[in-house]
């Protein structure tokens, strides 16, 4: 079944304007919204994926009237052969959302190998991919994905990561060097932020202990009294709810009660998350941008 988006809904998930959209229907066409019977304009995936592949044109560098005189397959060829234009960062990501709601592995390839040569790796990594795993979390709370769409990119995505991560040099000691304990919550499966910060924090030459998806706070315990690595990473994007936090913080400040212990936290859930018992051990970042300054210090 389909979802349905306002022309808002658009604007967030493909960076173009309502405005331009609105400009975009009358001048050229390019898709004709559905009505309800109370005759309130919506949107639907088509329209969504037929919006993300014409701003991945445009953002890329060919004129909307050039983008609307071309046929559903040549919209798709131009995509794929967007690496030829002087693309932006914006006009890449928007290639992958499309490769993920269209399961098109071949396009998620040839659009990353393109990055590659045209960004080089770290950028491809730190401004375009990066990205991409943030918006994947817009995505997902718009309902514009469901988990087949992602798994689908992610198990793309951890190919790739896994395979850089392992070419990835690490610097030599210094004494900026830190440990850090990478890991996801119980029943939190969405990894492809943690991986994303795994090289990140490898490629500053700290040490890494990764854990992944799923892990029990016990476990946090004993990796930490066996390493003596006290500083801890996480994304919250699934779990625990935000209705559940105060009590998985009072688990922590019970099992983690010493001033050494760091727990460095951002995620989805705590878009909403208020409340004033945060433990003094914890410091919750608005994005994985901002995280990633922590690091850096």
């Amino acid at each position: 079944m389909d979802s349905k988006y306002s022309i808002k809904d658009l604007e967030k998930l493909s960076g173009i304007k309502a405005h331009t959209l609105r400009a975009w229907e009358q001048r050229y066409g390019l898709i004709e919204p559905k009505r309800t019977d109370t005759n309130i304009r919506y949107y639907i995936d088509e329209h969504l994926k037929k919006i993300l592949n014409i701003a991945v044109l445009v953002k890329s560098g060919m004129r909307i009237s050039k983008v609307a005189e071309l046929g559903k397959e040549e919209l798709r060829a131009a995509v794929i052969d967007a690496g030829r234009y002087q693309g932006n960062y914006e006009s890449q990501i928007n290639a992958f959302k499309i490769a993920m709601l269209e399961y098109d592995e071949y396009l998620f390839d040839s659009i990353f190998n393109k990055c590659l040569i045209q960004f080089g790796t770290e950028e491809t990594l730190t401004k375009i991919l990066g990205k991409f795993i943030q918006e994947i979390g817009l995505l997902w709370q718009a309902g514009a994905i469901n988990v087949s769409n992602e798994h689908f990119i992610s198990n793309l995505v951890k190919q790739k990561l896994f395979a850089i991560i392992d070419q990835t040099i690490i610097p030599q000691k210094s004494p900026k060097r830190r440990s850090y304990v990478l890991y996801l919550p119980a029943d939190e499966l969405h990894e492809l932020g943690l991986l994303y910060l795994y090289y990140y924090l490898k490629k500053l030459g700290h040490r890494v202990i990764y854990l992944g998806q799923s892990v029990p706070m016990e476990y946090l315990k004993e990796v930490s009294d066996k390493t003596q690595v006290d500083q801890f990473v996480s994304i919250f994007t699934t779990s625990p709810h935000f209705e559940e936090i105060d009590q998985y913080f009072e688990r922590m400040g019970e099992m983690f009660d010493s001033d050494n212990y760091r727990f460095f936290l951002t995620g989805l859930q705590f878009n909403n998350y208020q409340s004033a018992d945060v433990p003094r051990q914890v410091e919750i970042m608005p994005n994985i941008e901002d995280l990633k300054k922590v690091f850096i210090n």
